[in-house]
Parts: structure tokens; sequence; C-alpha cells
């Protein structure tokens, strides 16, 4: 990766990003990893030298800095400790955060918006994380009871918890997620390894693909008053609705929001280039 940075950050913003210390260990594949889209974790295999903005890593480094004062003021429990296994002829490699260990309780730290936050509530993406740092912990004789998501809202404000019911209450929440069996992790985990081995083009759900809507606006309003799936709907709803003279039709575009705003490789992507030859 060869860091850029055009907006002119603060040089000490920038070092620290190119000092980048992660380390995997030598593994082929990190627990983190492993639940990205294959084939976009194979072009940064095969692209490394890729140019990335210090302004898109920015979240990263208030997440690494999170990590650091946690681990160094923790004496109660196992912290930051990376974890082997080998899974379908697969080094798989997994750092956990931190495991209390007479209780079994794994979490993991997640320095994230609040919108992420409430959105992973309903998603995947951090029950797989964890389910696969506790397999790893199994095969090395360790059993976890149950997993929590320890997250630092960075956006969180005081006046928004106060309004809405479904707001955080506070800017630090811990969650318990969802832990699978010993089988069904192992077999859900072998067969992600697998996808890695053979990646395909990335799926609408890996692209975070958002189908066309056609909204039905109000003059001197600047939200929709409602969303439909097609042209026809939405064109029963201006005829029946009171105020139809004030009512008109706005077609909004579908979007693949991780492709255009959240992949480090898609200027790189053929799958990418072809879909928006195809637009």
């Amino acid at each position: 990766m060869k860091l850029t940075n055009k907006y002119n950050l603060p040089a000490p913003m920038v070092a620290a990003l190119e000092a980048d210390e992660y380390d995997n260990g030598g593994s082929d594949i990190t627990a983190t990893s492993l639940w990205k889209p294959p084939y976009m974790v194979d072009l940064q295999k095969k692209h490394p030298g890729i140019e990335v903005d210090a302004s898109d890593l920015l979240g990263s480094l208030l997440g690494v800095g999170f990590h650091a004062v946690m681990s160094r003021y923790d004496n109660q429990a196992i912290s930051e400790k990376r974890l082997f296994a080998h899974i379908e002829g697969v080094n798989l490699s997994g750092q956990f955060d931190r495991l209390i260990l007479e209780e079994g309780i794994l979490q993991d730290y997640k320095v994230t918006s609040v919108a992420r936050f409430k959105h992973q509530l309903v998603e995947s993406e951090w029950e797989n994380q964890l389910n696969t740092y506790a397999m790893l912990l199994r095969r090395h004789g360790v059993e976890v009871k149950a997993l929590q998501i320890v997250a630092f809202l960075r956006d969180w404000h005081k006046a928004s918890s106060q309004r809405s019911l479904d707001y955080p209450p506070l800017p630090v929440q811990v969650v318990t997620i969802n832990l699978w069996d010993a089988e069904e992790a192992e077999a859900r985990i072998a067969e992600r390894v697998n996808l890695h081995k053979n990646p395909t083009p990335c799926t609408p759900e890996d692209q975070w693909y958002k189908a066309p809507k056609v909204a039905v606006m109000k003059d001197g309003r600047k939200t929709a008053v409602k969303l439909f799936d097609n042209q026809g709907e939405a064109e029963a709803f201006i005829a029946n609705a009171k105020d139809s003279k004030q009512l008109y039709i706005e077609t909004r575009r579908g979007s693949y929001l991780r492709c255009e705003e959240y992949c480090s490789v898609a200027s790189v992507c053929p799958h990418w280039q072809s879909l928006k030859g195809e637009e």
C-alpha cells in the first residue's frame, strides 16, 4: 500500500499511519479478512502497492489508539493474543482483544459510529469475526461461554440520546453476540476458507448494493414523501393523493456503496469497472 496525503493532514498523523505495526504472524489469512469479500482480499494481495489516501484511514488510527489504551490498563484478562489453526490446508490466524478466562467471556473492542453500531446489531460481520476467535480458542483448549462487543461510539451525542428511545444511551455500549456451537463454527469457517481459495467476483451483497428507487417528492420539501420500487406504484400514489398537484417523481439510481466509497482496490477491480461501464 502506498500512502498519499491529498488533504495535507498533519505530519504526525501520516507518520503514524505509515508506521502501521500490524503483523498477521505469517498466516495465510486472518479472522478479519476471512469475512471480507474473497475477491476484494485477493485483489489486495495482488496489488500491494496501490495508493490509499491517509484521510481514508483515520478511523483505523482511532481504533489502534483505543486498543492500545485498553490493553495497557487491563490487569484482569488476557489481551491482544494471536492464535493459529490450519483449516482446509490454510493457515488461519486471529488476534482477539480480551479474554476473561475465569468467566469464559471473549470481548472485542470497536471504535465506530452510531449508525454503524445500530446496523451491526442486525448484521453478521461482528458475529462472524468473534466466532472465528472462539473457534481458535477452542482449538487451543479454551472454551468460550459468551461473546461481547465493547463499542465506543465516536459520534455519540447526549442530546440525541435524550430525544430518541432507539438511540444508544451512552457512548460506550457492551452487547452480547450470538455464539455458534463448535460443530457449526468449524463448518462455517471451513466453507469460508474455501471461498477464499477460489475467489469469484463480489456479489451484490458483498458490494452493499442498493436497488434503484422512485421517490415521490413534494414542493418545498427536501426529503421524499415515500419511496417506491417502480414508476407505476409512484404514479398511482400521486393519483390518489389529496395534494397531488404538489407532488412529483424523482428517480434515484442504484448504488454499490462498498465499491464506490469503501473498497481500496476498486480502481483495479475488473468486475467493478465492468459494472460502471454498463451503467
